[in-house]
């Protein structure tokens, strides 16, 4: 039993030290090559392409009155910029998901990502929060706190009556 400690302690030191370490060494360009492609897909990169889209939208017709010359190059301004912005973040991701996740991991999400199902479902938070509405009252402390309440007798609000005083 003694031993089975060791070993276990051991073998927890020894994937510490390596987690560690596999965090300071880079991965390779391949590695995040691939990585940029999964990010590529990633919701939050949806969210910023849809917010930026929104932004740019609102700034170009914050300019007044333009002639559609200088309507079309502000937009194309716009587009560059969140273009920029969206490859900035891509890479942001890239880099996270190279140092968080394995090659192969990554690819076998990018293998995922790649098919009918996978395209279906990437990128799609935007578009399932709305149906999401129903979690604006779910309140996990408060239901968690009034079952023990109830089936214990324990954390339960003190009531006082007006003739407690």
């Amino acid at each position: 039993m003694r031993r089975m400690k060791v070993a276990c302690a051991a073998l927890a030191l020894a994937s510490v030290t390596l987690g560690a370490a596999a965090q300071t060494i880079p991965p390779s360009a391949d590695t995040l090559a691939l990585a940029r492609k999964v990010a590529a897909h990633d919701d939050f990169l949806a969210m910023i392409r849809a917010a930026g889209v929104d932004q740019s939208s609102k700034v170009v017709d914050s300019l007044g009155p333009l002639t559609p010359a200088e309507k079309a190059k502000a937009q194309a301004i716009a587009a560059a910029k969140l273009t920029a912005g969206m490859d900035r973040v891509a890479d942001l991701l890239a880099s996270v998901y190279a140092q968080r996740f394995t090659p192969q991991a990554l690819r076998d999400m990018d293998a995922f990502l790649e098919t009918p199902s996978g395209a279906a479902y990437a990128g799609r938070l935007m578009t399932v929060l709305p149906a999401l509405q129903g979690l604006q009252n779910f309140d996990l402390r408060k239901d968690t706190l009034a079952e023990i309440c109830a089936e214990m007798g324990k954390g339960c609000p003190e009531i006082s009556s007006p003739t407690s005083k």
